[in-house]
């Protein structure tokens, strides 16, 4: 997409998003995201890159988060509603306390190991304060588009994603 088509589509999402109750802290930031963590279960690397052309909905949690508590069902049926968008939980905790909370809440959207400190990853991201949860939308081009710290809901991630995945 040409520059001046990009600002001008740009332009556009935002102001539908923002009449739609969305305001997105970044909006079609410059540089293209990419980062490779092991899968909860660990038997494999996911890379952004495995999702070309796709947007991507990034969840940060914790086990003991009671905000991430509350919106796990939530996201996990977003996941099966927003079939177009790939929707990737990264898990902060140790691995064995994740995999029972994934199971517990029967999660089946790919989850992720973050790193044994993941400040940096939530830094990268956009999560100055390291704060849980915090959830990030790329557009197709693995961008960040749209970022929320504290509890997502439903509207949330619609006009995220709307705004987000649009090309």
């Amino acid at each position: 997409m040409q520059e001046h088509t990009r600002s001008a589509a740009c332009t556009v999402l935002t102001v539908l998003a923002l009449a739609s109750g969305f305001d997105p802290s970044r909006v079609w930031a410059a540089d293209r995201l990419e980062f490779e963590l092991p899968t909860l279960n660990g038997h494999a690397f996911v890379k952004i890159s495995d999702f070309p052309h796709r947007a991507v909905l990034i969840n940060l949690w914790g086990t003991e988060c009671p905000p991430c508590i509350q919106e796990t069902p939530l996201l996990d049926a977003q996941s099966r509603i927003h079939t177009d968008v790939q929707f990737l939980g990264i898990a902060t905790d140790d691995r064995i306390a994740s995999l029972r909370f994934a199971s517990r809440f029967h999660v089946r959207y790919l989850q992720l190991q973050a790193p044994k400190n993941p400040s940096g990853l939530l830094r990268r991201l956009g999560d100055a304060k390291g704060a849980l949860p915090f959830t990030v939308v790329l557009d197709t081009e693995h961008r960040i588009c749209a970022s929320h710290l504290g509890e997502v809901d439903a509207e949330w991630i619609t006009s995220a994603v709307k705004a987000c995945a649009a090309d």
